[in-house]
């Protein structure tokens, strides 16, 4: 599937080639009882083509204007973005010239696919209700009573903007649970109720002093009235010190707080660097590319100037100066991070911040004010200063993120929060080596001392589909999502021990969030179908960026948070013994049961249910698969196929590059809801001695294999562990006599760029007085750090390393090109006190700049007992017996064991005239 990635890529179908994939749920078209199209999903993007992302749009928008009703509407493109994958295109609706709030279609394109993947259609077909625009009272004659609701409270409240539009009245914003420090819960409530209506509006922005804030007031414009009001704002190379990433989470102690003594606080302190602009009348400030430290709020607190570029301060309280450099520090760092995922529109769009890192006069809380230009961040001191914990740092940045990229999601009151607290803590956690306090947000601003909140977390156990759902408040709610987009983080590599591993499923989970922002259509609810749209945007983000990779770990994280259920259909080859279809799977992933090899047709009366042989070279074998469905409804006849690929064993290998398919076969019989089938066999001849690397791959409409949408190659260890539709069988089975040498080849491949590699081999199974010999090329080993082994001989172009049995060694830092190729020749001189028939495994693992590429099992099985075993003389060519009259005269290492006679011979041996005449060549 997909097996050449040249030019254009077009996702492949499964045998129904007119269903959509369900990358997702709800795949399809969606009409309401109309029979307006309200929404049609395909992330798998099948079922449209066209020569580039934008006319697929043109082409669906004008195709389908009569089943969208808009030929009926007054319907005009406004804004086209561009994500790092995906194209998105916002159409207006407007009456009399007037635009109609929430009234849009948005349509979003995968621009490698050049196909329509996801339309959302909120526009207003019926407008027979919308009152004339004559009718409206002008902005003077609603002000008293726009302003009335300040009175008292503010020192001053004035009208900073206004627009006059049509807005349909169904719903009001979110309240807080508790009073903000500029608003209270009964301000926040003044209005009228919803009644559904059409109504024509001025959509005011307020902006008030004493305290300051802005406030989004929206007037009925021909009555006069107040209809709601919310707030516009959204809460929760210089030398620097700084914490890194915060007091709690490096010292693990959730005693520590804003107050503790400035030794405690100190000693946690790292010193870094930023750039800042140069020196202004001799004089360097907390200012540069995209933030500047100044000041607002009472009390005043000048902001640090220094002679030199030196911000290194006591931590506070000691010195207040120390937030504007932490503030500054992590900000600069988070925001230069971001840029580094490739999404054009947010790259495009972020401006420099203002930032008062001591305001709201010591009031703990913080708040992102994207409607000032330019915007301000502003960071409160009470309990844990909100500028010394990195989470509240990153959150009120990520409010920004939103504004940049357009996508209106509720900021405080709903989900926009779940990634406001989800995004940074990822980011955090590449500064958090030892994992602690891994997924609480605000570590040291809800520290214990100063506990806001026992909900702000990311391992919350509440589920979406829980029947006391409606009770939940906005803050469970919000971390609910957040705790299911942390679990993709964990699917996707966060749960790694390996550092680099972590950091790329950081990348990818973020660029995600990033990407699903320009595809989910706004909405400012939190109800569950609000955090349903932004997880299913995440999988339809995911299939544009990568091709789908991380889509079967991210829906396995939504249905275990309850967003939705169970895919209906879920088909699976296990990668173990003990994997039962979970995603990702765990390790061992390479030694699938469900992927056999037979040497004989079942026609000659062979049982495949037998299991699995050794494959015979330079003949056909007949390889199975079993497909399993965990899933709570049968899988149609027809609906799936099969197909079969082999590879060269080794390491480094790419998907679908180094991979070469063996067949396809359609499977003609349901398969029941918790049940099983055998397919196959698919026949083929091998001419690899010794071994063969073997995957299997199911797929079809209703659970499609991502093999079918990848965008480009990937390390094949992901592929299957990702997708429980693929399996792969990777074990070199030896057989070793006590004494004897065990001899194969494995290849370590370069990746898609230039890498620096690692090497991993693990010897702790064998016994101690085992012996490993390691012979490749002396590039590999000349300038590399060598652990747990020594180079025995060196050549100007092949050199020979040595380990003992029971430990392990490392080769690092050596260079592959790209799609490189190094054969190692391993050689092992097995222990005269291993057991009969016990297995012992060899495990070599190769790094690509700190990311696993591969992995390979070789499993030795020592041979004792003689009377069912055959022997090859690797010297003279010859299969014998432990019966033969020269046996007595065989060295240990001229007695390489085989179970069949058959192996034996594929592998160039004749039998011995002498012990085995119906076998010998002559």
């Amino acid at each position: 599937m997909n097996a050449h990635h040249t030019g254009q890529q077009r996702n492949m179908p499964g045998p129904e080639a007119d269903k959509p994939l369900r990358m997702v749920p709800d795949v399809g078209e969606h009409a309401d009882a109309d029979g307006v199209l309200r929404a049609y999903v395909d992330p798998g993007a099948t079922l449209t083509r066209a020569p580039t992302a934008r006319k697929a749009i043109d082409r669906f928008m004008k195709a389908r204007s009569h089943d969208l009703r808009t030929e009926r509407i007054d319907l005009r493109e406004v804004d086209a973005a561009e994500g790092a994958a995906t194209l998105r295109v916002r159409y207006q609706q407007f009456h009399h010239d007037l635009p109609i709030v929430g009234a849009t279609v948005q349509a979003v394109a995968d621009v490698k696919q050049a196909a329509v993947i996801q339309v959302d259609h909120a526009a207003e077909v019926d407008v027979a209700d919308a009152p004339d625009p004559g009718t409206a009272q002008p902005l003077d004659a609603v002000r008293k009573n726009a302003l009335a609701p300040f009175q008292g409270d503010f020192a001053s409240a004035e009208i900073v903007g206004d627009e006059l539009v049509y807005l349909r009245d169904t719903a009001r914003p979110p309240l807080p649970e508790t009073d903000y420090p500029t608003a209270s819960i009964a301000l926040l409530k003044k209005g009228q109720k919803p009644d559904g209506a059409l109504h024509l509006v001025h959509d005011l922005l307020v902006e008030t002093t004493g305290p300051f804030e802005h406030f989004r007031v929206v007037m009925d414009a021909v009555s006069g009235k107040l209809l709601w009001l919310a707030l516009a704002g959204k809460y929760v190379t210089a030398g620097l010190r700084v914490f890194m990433p915060d007091p709690v989470t490096e010292s693990d102690d959730g005693t520590v707080h804003g107050a503790s003594s400035t030794a405690t606080l100190d000693a946690l302190c790292h010193d870094a660097q930023a750039e800042v602009a140069p020196a202004a009348g001799g004089r360097f400030r907390l200012d540069g590319d995209w933030f500047r430290c100044t000041d607002w709020d009472t009390p005043a607190f000048p902001q640090p100037e220094e002679t030199s570029p030196d911000f290194t301060y006591r931590p506070y309280p000691a010195d207040r100066a120390f937030l504007s450099a932490n503030a500054y520090y992590w900000l600069d760092s988070f925001a230069r991070y971001l840029r580094t995922l490739g999404n054009t529109t947010l790259n495009t769009n972020m401006v420099k911040v203002e930032v008062d890192a001591q305001a709201y006069d010591g009031q703990d809380q913080s708040e992102w004010h994207g409607t000032l230009t330019p915007p301000r961040i502003r960071f409160g001191e009470g309990g844990a200063p909100d500028a010394g914990d990195l989470g509240v740092i990153g959150h009120e940045y990520t409010h920004g993120v939103f504004d940049w990229l357009d996508a209106q999601h509720g900021g405080s009151g709903s989900y926009e929060h779940s990634v406001c607290d989800a995004l940074p803590a990822i980011y955090r956690d590449r500064f958090n080596p030892d994992g602690h306090r891994r997924t609480e947000t605000f570590p040291f601003d809800n520290n214990a001392t100063d506990r806001w909140s026992t909900e702000r977390r990311l391992d919350v156990t509440q589920r979406f589909d829980a029947p006391a759902f409606n009770g939940f408040g906005v803050n469970l709610r919000n971390s609910m999502l957040g705790t299911a987009l942390w679990r993709c983080y964990l699917g996707m590599g966060g749960d790694s021990p390996d550092a680099a591993v972590r950091i790329a499923a950081a990348d990818a989970i973020n660029r995600t969030m990033l990407e699903m922002l320009l595809i989910v259509p706004d909405d400012t609810s939190s109800a569950r179908g609000h955090a349903v749209s932004m997880a299913r945007g995440c999988i339809t983000a995911d299939s544009t960026l990568t091709g789908g990779l991380y889509s079967k770990v991210m829906d396995e994280a939504f249905v275990n948070q309850g967003l939705w259920a169970p895919r209906p259909v879920d088909v699976y080859i296990g990668d173990s013994s003990a994997d039962l279809g979970t995603v990702p799977s765990g390790v061992p992933y390479w030694t699938s049961p469900d992927i056999w090899v037979r040497n004989n047709d079942i026609s000659t009366g062979d049982n495949p249910e037998l299991g699995h042989e050794p494959p015979v070279n330079d003949r056909p074998n007949y390889l199975y698969v079993r497909v399993h469905n965990r899933g709570t409804q049968e899988a149609a006849s027809g609906a799936f196929q099969v197909e079969a690929f082999r590879c060269d064993p080794g390491t480094g290998m790419l998907w679908p590059t180094h991979f070469r398919s063996l067949g396809t076969v359609v499977i003609d019989q349901p398969i029941p809801a918790g049940g099983t089938v055998r397919v196959g066999p698919l026949v083929w001849t091998p001419q690899i001695a010794d071994h063969e690397c073997l995957v299997a791959v199911v797929h079809g409409a209703p659970d499609p294999a991502i093999t079918a949408t990848l965008n480009g190659p990937v390390p094949h260890g992901l592929l299957v562990r990702f997708d429980n539709n693929v399996a792969q069988r990777n074990v070199a089975p030896q057989l070793a006599a006590p004494g004897g040498k065990t001899h194969m080849s494995i290849t370590l491949r370069g990746g898609l760029a230039t890498t620096t590699g690692s090497w991993q081999l693990d010897a702790t199974a064998l016994p101690d007085d085992t012996r490993v010999s390691i012979r490749t090329l002396t590039r590999v080993t000349q300038d590399a750090e060598l652990t747990g082994c020594t180079v025995t001989e060196t050549g100007a172009v092949r050199s020979t390393l040595e380990m003992p049995g029971g430990g392990t060694a490392v080769v690092d830092g050596f260079t592959l090109e790209p799609d490189d190729r190094v054969a190692a020749d391993i050689t092992i001189d097995f222990s005269q006190h291993a057991e009969h028939l016990r297995l012992y495994p060899f495990v070599a693992t190769q790094y690509q700049d700190g990311l696993i590429a591969g992995r390979m099992t070789i499993q030795i099985t020592a041979v004792k007992e003689l009377e069912d075993f055959f022997f090859g003389n690797p010297r003279s060519g010859e299969l014998h017996i432990s019966t033969c009259p020269h046996w007595s005269r065989l060295g240990a290492g001229s007695k390489v064991p085989f179970l069949r006679a058959e192996d034996a011979l594929a592998r160039g041996y004749s039998g011995c005239a002498y012990c085995q005449p119906a076998l010998h060549a002559g």
